[in-house]
């Protein structure tokens, strides 16, 4: 899997000596996944890497458990980690919104500030294709136009943005092998 990924990033030139990347580590296989892929990938391709983690006030002693288990882990394979908390259900009741789009709203905003506080050249997220079903049929719901109804970009930076989706082309079931 790690030789299927690298080739992909390169495709795409998701990454280049002397990024700065940061990576959304929620905890869950998939982002674990794409953490340790990456972390394995720095090695060859020599970039840097911030884990960001994300606790959305709502599963208490779970989510907990959950931001424990990044610290440990990022501790391990030494690379930085900032931990942010926000309280979801609240902004969503404040702007009028879904716990979902709320929690994707606030996990967009701080990715973005920590790249820009540490000076990071991507965002990367492990995004698969199970989201990207999810992402379409959102858009198509809302009454998107075809750039919306693109679903989730393989790499943002295409749009002038600075997230990479690393796993987009893997299925959620494929990484739980």
């Amino acid at each position: 899997m790690l030789e299927k990924v690298e080739n992909y990033i390169r495709q795409w030139k998701m990454l280049e000596k002397g990024d700065k990347v940061v990576v959304g580590l929620s905890g869950g296989a998939d982002s674990v996944c794409l953490f340790l892929i990456l972390e394995e990938l720095r090695k060859k391709i020599g970039f840097e890497i911030l884990a960001v983690h994300v606790n959305h006030g709502i599963r208490g002693e779970e989510a907990k458990a959950d931001e424990e288990f990044v610290k440990t882990l990022c501790e391990k394979k030494e690379i930085p980690c900032r931990s942010v908390s926000v309280d979801i259900p609240k902004m969503a009741v404040e702007y009028r919104m879904s716990e979902e789009e709320a929690g994707r709203t606030a996990r967009r905003e701080i990715f973005e500030q920590a790249a820009e506080e540490w000076g990071g050249t991507r965002i990367a997220l492990a995004h698969h294709q199970d989201d990207n079903a999810e992402t379409f049929f959102l858009h198509l719901a809302r009454g998107s136009g075809l750039r919306g109804l693109g679903g989730i970009y393989t790499a943002a930076s295409l749009r002038g943005e600075k997230r990479d989706r690393g796993l987009s082309e893997r299925t959620g079931d494929a990484l739980l092998y």
